[in-house]
């Protein structure tokens, strides 16, 4: 187990994630750089976690389902992939930004396959992956559309593909109900208040633009800060503002600037042909201090008494360009469960409790209490394990993905007028006995 005061680095532990900040369809770039990893320092990746504006582009028809300028659409390499041109090397996780093809996340709601061997963990959600514990919200936060239901639909408008990609408070009020603790949480937004832990005038001289919404209190996203506090994750990983900002939030009854924390240690990779993992850490560490000289009680240092307190890594990277700092490597040694993605018992407890409050209206609809979907949760959670975990195949997600819509250099004369139906999203649903309210009568796949 790595403790607080730990570097995030590569080492000789049985498993190795990879970190990713935003994608932006560079998919190709982003495993050759794995690769280059792998054969220059002679390990084994086995998860790639990808923290938004993935971007799955699979032919020109689904830029108009995208909040991107003209000037940035390109197809980049996402399609290769989602018609198997490409074999994706790495299982791969994934949660939404701002620049994503929302029909098609949309129709992957609860999570599901984009393509073989990457998972879209859905607009909220909760997987397994070799024993650790993964949690994710999509999007980021804008307090006018968070009350709202998930109205939007194609054909989207200027304003609709753009709230489309908002956090909506249903979805965070699901993950904020989860009990069992989280090894690693994904958001595209960071936490807001998350600078007041890290190193703040670091991040301002690369980004002096930030000064204004930071102490504004408008940087970052208040949904992702009420479930950091109250979800505790071990890592906090996301990425938006292209930039990498380490930082370390200690949970105890103190949050003030006196947890401000020194840099994590990382051997961040920037490039494919910038390769270095010896990279400087130039970092200070922590004055000894009393925590309370008035008292009796023994004085100890601030690693001591801080190695006593639960906490939370947080890290945003950069996106993938030359020069940038986009990629993290950290062992997860202790993990030693099988390589392959499963449901959690939880969640899928959760997303059934709660199915009856999700809302495809524009209006708020009023979530209860949380006392009130406990009550809920419990015999739904006693349900799952009693009609899924005890089943042969158990919690293990099927690999069924199947192409909804066709790729670039396929059918291109087609028209979406609505978002298609997934197999994957009616196979969530009829396993948790639930209706499908994504897209139940959406758009058949064109016929070649």
């Amino acid at each position: 187990m790595i403790n607080c005061d730990q570097t995030l680095s590569i080492s000789n532990g049985k498993m190795k994630v990879a970190i990713e900040g935003c994608c932006h369809n560079q998919l190709e770039e982003i495993y050759k750089t794995l690769e280059h990893i792998e054969n220059g320092e002679n390990i084994k990746i086995d998860l790639l976690l990808i923290c938004g504006d993935f971007e799955t582009i699979r032919n020109t028809e689904d830029f108009n389902s995208m909040s991107v300028p003209a000037k940035y659409r390109t197809l980049g390499s996402f399609y290769k992939y989602y018609t198997g041109e490409c074999k994706v090397p790495y299982p791969t996780l994934f949660v939404g930004g701002n620049h994503e093809v929302m029909s098609y996340l949309w129709e992957l709601y609860y999570g599901g396959w984009v393509c073989e061997n990457i998972y879209f963990l859905g607009y909220a959600g909760v997987v397994n992956f070799g024993g650790l514990r993964i949690g994710g919200l999509s999007g980021i936060y804008n307090d006018r559309h968070y009350d709202l239901g998930h109205h939007e639909t194609l054909p989207y408008n200027t304003s609709t593909v753009r709230s489309a990609y908002h956090m909506r408070k249903y979805d965070a009020f699901k993950l904020a109900q989860i009990k069992q603790p989280l090894d690693i949480f994904l958001s595209h937004d960071w936490p807001r208040k998350i600078t007041n832990f890290g190193k703040l005038d670091d991040l301002l001289h690369i980004k002096p633009y930030l000064r204004q919404d930071i102490e504004s209190g408008k940087l970052g996203s208040a949904a992702c800060e009420e479930l950091l506090f109250k979800l505790k994750p071990r890592y906090w990983f996301a990425a938006h503002h292209h930039v990498k900002f380490p930082a370390i939030v200690y949970h105890d009854e103190r949050t003030s600037s006196i947890y401000q924390s020194e840099e994590m240690n990382s051997k961040t990779i920037k490039n494919p042909d910038e390769i270095n993992i010896d990279i400087d850490e130039d970092l200070e560490n922590p004055d000894e201090i009393n925590i309370d000289s008035t008292t009796s009680q023994p004085h100890i240092s601030e690693d001591e008494r801080r190695d006593q307190i639960p906490c939370t890594k947080f890290l945003a990277l950069d996106k993938c360009l030359p020069g940038r700092e986009f990629l993290q490597i950290l062992d997860f040694p202790e993990a030693n469960g099988q390589l392959e993605f499963s449901y959690d018992e939880e969640w899928l407890a959760i997303t059934k409790a709660t199915h009856e409050f999700l809302n495809l209206s524009f209006n708020a609809v009023s979530l209860p209490r949380e006392s009130v979907i406990q009550s809920k949760i419990d015999p739904e959670l006693r349900w799952i394990r009693e009609n899924i975990s005890q089943k042969a195949v158990g919690l293990v997600i099927p690999h069924n993905f199947q192409p909804t819509a066709p790729a670039y250099g396929e059918q291109q004369t087609f028209i979406l007028q609505k978002p298609f139906k997934n197999p994957q999203t009616e196979a969530f649903t009829r396993l948790l006995n639930m209706s499908n309210k994504i897209n139940p009568d959406g758009q058949s796949r064109p016929q070649e």
